[in-house]
């Protein structure tokens, strides 16, 4: 089912980790906005997403629908298509070429895979992931003021009002597990929602790696 949330803007959840998939409208189309996975040319890319799978819905995940998508080039700021103006805000968070989406005059912004009310930031292996996802938060911020509706890649819609508790709740995170500091994080522990305990697995795993590397380093995530 398909929810309007702004003028020509509709977003459908997936029972599949409540992945949200954006449609604007434009003249004579739609652009659909999903997140999906470009690795599908890299040899045994089957076998290395199903690793990172929950086990919980690792058989349940579809993985030959994949990827079936072609790359924006590099530096694109803007979405080539017949519809409102679409920016590209390209950041170092969550991974490699990640960016969100603006639809500037519909006033919503597109998170991708940060901003969630039931994930926590998910870092990449980088030299300064922290640091990475901390820029990404910055630029984020630099739209946050002309933003109605905030669309993350998983969970739910938030309205402009929401939009910077949710910047700083991702930051407030990251600087926990930078001091190396237990969170205090409603995504997290007994106030998580029942089904999405493992969700504290990430976090598990991730704070174990900064704090390695940390040490090793000598230097901060």
């Amino acid at each position: 089912m398909l929810t309007p949330v702004a003028d020509g803007v509709l977003v459908h959840q997936s029972e599949l980790l409540r992945n949200n998939t954006v449609v604007v409208q434009g003249e004579a189309g739609v652009l659909v906005v999903d997140p999906g996975l470009t690795v599908r040319s890299e040899e045994g890319w089957k076998a290395r997403v199903a690793e990172g799978l929950p086990p919980e819905i690792a058989e349940e995940t579809p993985l030959g629908l994949f990827g079936l998508v072609v790359g924006l080039p590099a530096g694109a700021e803007l979405i080539p298509w017949d519809g409102p103006e679409v920016r590209v805000i390209e950041h170092p968070a969550h991974a490699p070429g990640h960016a969100a989406l603006l639809v500037e005059d519909r006033g919503v912004l597109v998170a991708g895979d940060m901003l969630s009310d039931l994930f926590v930031p998910m870092l990449d292996d980088t030299e300064h992931p922290v640091e990475d996802y901390l820029t990404g938060l910055r630029l984020l911020e630099k739209v946050a003021d002309g933003v109605e509706v905030l669309v993350p890649g998983h969970g739910s819609v938030a309205m402009a009002d929401q939009v910077r508790v949710r910047i700083g709740q991702d930051r407030e995170y990251l600087h926990a597990l930078r001091d190396g500091r237990a969170p205090d994080d409603p995504r997290l522990g007994s106030s998580v929602e029942p089904g999405w305990e493992w969700v504290d697995g990430i976090h598990e795993g991730q704070a174990a790696r900064i704090a390695r590397r940390c040490e090793r380093d000598g230097t901060e995530g």
